[in-house]
């Protein structure tokens, strides 16, 4: 093609016509230093998966994986195998992520097979992570809250056959929601029902922590405050086999404002006090689309919601939040690569700021330079998640206005649905 005029140059007689090349999407300009905390930004390039056939894989288009102890990933998907979520995790340039086992709306699933357990436990290794930086997520059907004897025992077989899924894989951590009194109980009596599964499993399994997820307040969901968190922990006999997972959005939708470093450092008080950081074992990194207080879940990409980049900074500069899984539950509209690698890259490059913006030192003027070059660093990282997920949302929407879709849901091309129905 002639590209100063836009009109394709001839082509000779009996040779194989060439195609041109898609052009990759430039980089925003940008000259600050923060950029250089970033990975380089991700194109669409397919890379190579492997199969139960071969072992080959192209990384060439892998991310590179920032040195931090902050753990920062995304829940990956699991498709074609849960051995492909290892690959999926470092396509990405995860230091941490979180699965599946099986389907999420299903009680049941085929079992393991040895060569998935096998390729699995190889590419860990291989790819270099550690099992308690892996979270599973529970299935959404599970509550072991039901007052109904027979559903909670439904949930009860499908959540010990997700624990010994862990098992098989060499996993530590099992993330799971801890459920509801579907309105025919009082949260007494469900928590009690929790922790009289959660020592049964115990007793049946060996090692794996279940750890308690907080949510946002919906309805008659249990564990929305730390209170009834803690009071399912207290039930439990063996308290070496329970944890805690904190999930932003959920939190700041039951009305623990984390937006800010003052407030995420109340909650962490109120959290040690009420419930042990001893028992802190991961957290979900979400924005939220809805206030504080709202007691709705809607997870919103990172930077773009209520929460705000400050309150990302303030948890990626916590000693607290060190060496434990920190994952995204963000939508990545079925381009992980892009999105998730943008917003894991703009988690680490939080990271490495320094103390929080608007601490007491800023009182002074070199602080104050310090705390609004900060500021300018924040505006910069946060709109790169802008750029990434406002291109890519519009070419999702693009696209299913193409095939008589009126409009994109956000939040179903994350590897997560929202939860907005209580289990049954």
């Amino acid at each position: 093609m002639n590209h100063a005029s836009g009109i394709p140059a001839p082509t000779p007689k009996k040779r194989k016509r060439t195609s041109t090349p898609k052009a990759t999407t430039p980089e925003p300009d940008d000259e600050h230093d923060t950029q250089n905390l970033l990975p380089p930004a991700p194109t669409a390039t397919k890379r190579k998966r492997t199969t139960k056939k071969t072992k080959e894989v192209d990384t060439t288009t892998f991310l590179p994986r920032v040195q931090s102890p902050w753990k920062v990933g995304a829940h990956v998907s699991a498709a074609g195998g849960v051995e492909n979520a290892v690959l999926n995790a470092a396509a990405i340039g995860a230091n941490a992520f979180a699965l599946f086992l099986k389907s999420q709306r299903k009680w049941e699933g085929p079992p393991l097979s040895s060569t998935s357990i096998r390729l699995f436990k190889e590419r860990m290794k291989e790819y270099g992570y550690d099992p308690k930086h892996v979270l599973p997520h529970g299935n959404y059907l599970i509550n072991l809250g039901n007052p109904d004897a027979a559903k909670r025992a439904k949930s009860y077989e499908c959540f010990i056959d997700d624990l010994r899924r862990c098992e098989a894989l060499g996993l530590k951590y099992y993330n799971f929601h801890p459920g509801s009194t579907v309105g025919n109980a009082t949260p007494e009596e469900s928590i009690q029902h929790i922790a009289d599964s959660l020592d049964a499993a115990h007793k049946e399994t060996e090692g794996i922590v279940t750890v308690l997820e907080n949510m946002a307040g919906a309805g008659n969901v249990i564990g929305s405050s730390f209170a009834q968190i803690a009071a399912i922990i207290a039930l439990v006999e063996d308290k070496t086999r329970v944890g805690v997972c904190v999930d932003t959005c959920h939190a700041h939708a039951a009305g623990y404002d984390v937006s800010t470093a003052e407030g995420w450092e109340d909650v962490m008080k109120r959290f040690e006090e009420e419930i042990g950081l001893k028992y802190l074992c991961g957290m979900h990194l979400n924005d939220s689309k809805t206030a504080c207080g709202s007691r709705r879940d809607r997870h919103e990409n990172i930077g773009m919601g209520t929460l705000g980049l400050p309150a990302f900074h303030a948890i990626l500069t916590d000693e607290r939040t060190k060496d434990i899984p920190l994952i995204l539950e963000t939508a990545s509209f079925e381009r992980p690569t892009e999105v998730w690698g943008v917003e894991i890259g703009v988690l680490n490059a939080l990271s490495e700021l320094g103390r929080s913006v608007g601490s007491g030192a800023d009182s002074e003027e070199v602080g104050v330079e310090k705390g609004e070059g900060m500021e300018k660093e924040m505006g910069m990282l946060g709109g790169r998640v802008r750029e990434v997920v406002g291109r890519i949302s519009k070419d999702v929407e693009k696209a299913k206005k193409a095939k008589g879709v009126k409009r994109v849901n956000r939040r179903k091309t994350s590897e997560v649905d929202e939860e907005d129905d209580e289990a049954d």
